[in-house]
């Protein structure tokens, strides 16, 4: 394929995915904006931590299957398939006994006084929940090879197409079944449909010829040794996106955890939107420089895709710091409201997360690890951190703490732009200025809605 063809095929590919996470992310906000208004905080604490607890668990397990596929010079071999469908077998059945082996280790630690009285770990009906999310675990394991063929071809409308229904199959039934019930399994029922659907639809709406489970030894050892890489990165990666969630189970209540876990949500939607241009628009950006072979070329696209991104970072981090409380105060009902101060204070990392710029052109010129170090660092200041801030101020000390635990990773960053001649002013000059407009446009729509909305910020 011409490299103008493969250009137009990863932009194109590109725009479904961005359009599929705003979809997504649309979904998700309007289905949680209609739950809170049917079920108490407590649902989304517990529900949130066991998606953490399931995630990690995820993580822990993830041995780069279909990265294996996208990947290997034998990903069109359909025995190399059937084998990769094996090992993905196993391990959704391997990780299914874990996640009930887990669950059996909360209920017996629950019970024996092992986590604070009132926290999320202590709560009795955490297990039970855990158990039935376990079945995602052996639902996902019968994907069909073809999800992972369809990202190697670039095949971005239809991938989009199957994660869009796949979610919006989860949001019918979830509000239907919180409608009728007000119960916290509607959350998780609507979960394990999701995986129903995607799982169905992998086989039977995506090309590809099915491909039957088989074994072969050196594809195996093939796909272990490469997923051994994948195994440690997602580690990392998983406890530097999700380590505050671990922590504050254990110390925050059902109900805070679930306020903060709103928070967490409507962060997660500007931030996912910005990280899925930046892992493939601006990534797709650098690897083209760099394959120029123009210093002077690679040095001029970095500072423009790094000026633009700091000026819509920095603008952003302003506004949610000074007036981000209002997106909850008036699409929440007052029992979610405390999610407001929890948004402005996270609202501080937006501008943290600058140099996700600088980690995609690590990938691009083939040094992972420096991402893996930077994940990190940013993993070892939550654990520091998060007592410490609790311990000094309470329940803000440690959300506070959750934000500026994003700037760890800084320093490496900023190593790296120098050892790679790139750490100019021409890099920097932005996103300071563009962080004071920020706040300043922030005070100004919290003094406006103030004055409309005079009895909603009370």
């Amino acid at each position: 394929m011409s490299a103008p063809a493969l250009k137009t095929r990863m932009f194109k590919a590109a725009g479904w995915l961005i359009g599929s996470n705003l979809t997504g992310q649309l979904l998700r906000l309007t289905s949680n904006l209609i739950l809170t208004r049917l079920l108490l905080p407590e649902a989304f604490g517990l529900v949130a931590a066991v998606n953490t607890l399931y995630f990690g668990l995820v993580m822990f397990s993830d041995l780069g299957v279909w990265q294996s596929v996208i990947r290997s010079e034998h990903g069109k071999d359909r025995r190399f398939l059937g084998t990769a469908w094996s090992v993905q077998l196993l391990r959704g059945l391997l990780l299914f006994l874990i996640v009930m082996l887990f669950a059996l280790i909360l209920y017996v630690g629950a019970g024996a006084g092992w986590f604070e009285s009132g926290t999320v770990y202590a709560d009795p009906r955490l297990p039970p929940m855990m158990m039935v999310f376990g079945l995602t675990a052996l639902i996902q394991g019968f994907e069909s090879m073809n999800l992972a063929a369809a990202q190697r071809e670039l095949l971005g409308s239809q991938l989009a197409r199957l994660e869009i229904l796949s979610q919006f199959a989860a949001m019918v039934v979830t509000v239907t079944l919180a409608w009728l019930t007000r119960s916290v399994w509607s959350l998780l029922i609507g979960s394990v449909v999701s995986s129903v659907v995607r799982t169905l639809m992998s086989h039977f709406a995506l090309p590809g010829k099915m491909v039957r489970p088989a074994w072969d030894s050196a594809f195996a050892w093939e796909i272990v040794g490469f997923g051994k890489w994948i195994f440690l990165s997602s580690i990392i990666g998983f406890l530097a996106a999700n380590g505050e969630k671990l922590i504050l189970g254990g110390s925050l209540s059902v109900a805070s955890f679930g306020i903060f876990s709103i928070a967490s949500l409507l962060m997660a939607a500007f931030v996912g939107v910005y990280s899925s241009l930046n892992g493939h628009v601006i990534f797709s950006s650098l690897s083209l420089a760099l394959k120029s072979g123009d210093q002077a070329e690679q040095v001029r696209v970095f500072a423009h895709v790094q000026s633009l991104a700091d000026l819509f970072l920095g603008v952003s981090a302003g506004v949610i710091i000074m007036s981000g409380q209002w997106a909850v105060w008036i699409l929440y009902d007052q029992r979610y409201h405390a999610a407001g101060w929890m948004l402005q204070c996270l609202g501080l990392s937006v501008i943290a997360i600058r140099h996700q710029v600088t980690e995609q052109l690590m990938f691009a010129r083939g040094k992972p690890s420096w991402v893996s170090a930077n994940n990190a660092l940013r993993a070892i200041a939550l654990v520091v951190l998060i007592p410490v801030g609790q311990r000094v101020s309470g329940e803000f000390g440690a959300i506070l703490a959750v934000a500026l635990c994003q700037f760890a990773s800084w320093p490496l960053s900023l190593a790296f732009k120098r050892e790679q001649g790139l750490l100019t002013w021409a890099t920097e000059r932005w996103w300071l200025p563009a962080l004071a407009v920020g706040l300043g446009l922030g005070w100004l729509v919290n003094a406006t809605l103030t004055w409309i909305f005079p009895l909603l910020h009370r």
